[in-house]
């Protein structure tokens, strides 16, 4: 019979080292899945807050449990690279870090966190279900993440969902134009974010908005390349809810093929995204920087239900690739309400030297003032 697999951790002051398992290698081809979701159990059952740390190294590893509940709050401070399996199959679950029903978990320690999604982005067929996502939070109040590099996610590269209280900061997330479908951070059903200090350059939103988000503070994030930030797609699935009190400011946006969105689908149940703000925003060759597309897909008949209210757009210079600097395509069934355009300074960097920047409005009049180029409509 051969020796019993090593799991445990050794603990010194609540702190839970992952360079002190059994048979523990950060050499990047040891499997260490096993000995840290061990330390989670380890950690996440102790009566005062605990540490797990992984040390510098590189550090291979499947898919992780962090389930809870937990005896007390936890932080996993990735020192070193933590690495995903480069294989689909290692993610039945299609996540790599599953944190679930943990109060108070915060990841930090200026390390990386590698999805090693380059080995497959280009397998990706139509058809295929979402590849996994690496980091996700679900049903983890008061918990966040600080300081740390999310790099070449396969899927999804931050989710937090259910987690009211979440809070983002100093996080540098990145896969490049070849990851699709890799977005940044997506929020969902959820109270009080808050999302700062933030560098995003992934393959489709660097931050979506979903449904049933109630105040979101997001602030001095820098996105490209990517779609821009997001609210929505909103009106997908019958049992979504409202949108409400998201404020976007002192954000600049690099060759992003959208800026400031908002997208709803068509044949959408009926529910409301409101008191959305974007100010302070700074455009460097974005192809659409203010956006409003309630057409989104448009593969259906019918008009979206989504009645999009309160919108302001303000404070906004730079430049864009494309005339058309400014589009508000609204709902025919529910148009949009309360749209304002302040001081919006945007200046032309296409190939036309002829080229005049527009705005297009339907089924919208937004309030204009200030400074406007393009001229509002």
């Amino acid at each position: 019979m051969g020796a019993p697999l090593p799991t445990g951790t050794a603990s010194a002051g609540g702190v839970f080292d992952l360079s002190k398992c059994a048979g523990a290698k950060g050499d990047g081809v040891t499997d260490m899945t096993t000995q840290l979701n061990q330390a989670w159990k380890d950690a996440c059952s102790s009566k005062t807050p605990a540490k797990i740390l992984i040390p510098l190294g590189n550090w291979l590893v499947g898919e992780l449990k962090f389930l809870g509940p937990c005896a007390s709050p936890v932080t996993i401070e990735v020192q070193g690279t933590l690495k995903a399996k480069p294989d689909l199959a290692s993610f039945p679950s299609g996540m790599w870090i599953n944190i679930f029903q943990a109060s108070g978990v915060h990841i930090t320690g200026g390390g990386t966190l590698h999805g090693q999604g380059e080995a497959t982005w280009k397998t990706k067929k139509p058809g295929d279900k979402a590849f996994p996502d690496s980091v996700v939070f679900s049903q983890c109040p008061n918990s966040g993440i600080e300081n740390v590099h999310i790099v070449n996610s396969k899927g999804f590269n931050l989710k937090a969902v259910q987690s009211d209280g979440f809070k983002v900061n100093s996080v540098t997330i990145s896969c490049g134009l070849d990851g699709s479908n890799t977005d940044g951070i997506h929020i969902a059903k959820i109270k009080d974010v808050s999302i700062t200090n933030t560098v995003i350059g992934v393959g489709d939103d660097c931050i979506s908005v979903g449904d049933d988000s109630v105040g979101v503070t997001i602030d001095k994030v820098t996105c490209g390349p990517g779609h821009g930030i997001s609210i929505g797609s909103l009106g997908r699935y019958p049992d979504e809810k409202d949108v409400r009190n998201v404020a976007v400011t002192n954000s600049i946006f690099k060759n992003t093929d959208n800026g400031a969105r908002i997208k709803t689908l068509h044949e959408s149940p009926s529910l409301v995204a409101s008191n959305i703000s974007f100010i302070g925003i700074t455009m460097d060759n974005v192809t659409n920087p203010i956006i409003i597309d309630q057409n989104y897909f448009a593969n259906k008949p019918g008009a979206s239900k989504v009645k999009i209210a309160g919108v302001t757009f303000k404070n906004f210079k730079g430049t864009t690739n494309s005339i058309k600097a400014v589009t508000l395509k609204c709902s025919t069934a529910v148009p949009c309400q309360g749209v304002s355009l302040t001081d919006i300074d945007l200046t032309y960097c296409g190939k036309d030297p002829a080229a005049k920047l527009t705005s297009i409005c339907e089924n919208v009049k937004p309030t204009v003032g200030g400074k406007m180029n393009p001229p509002g409509c």
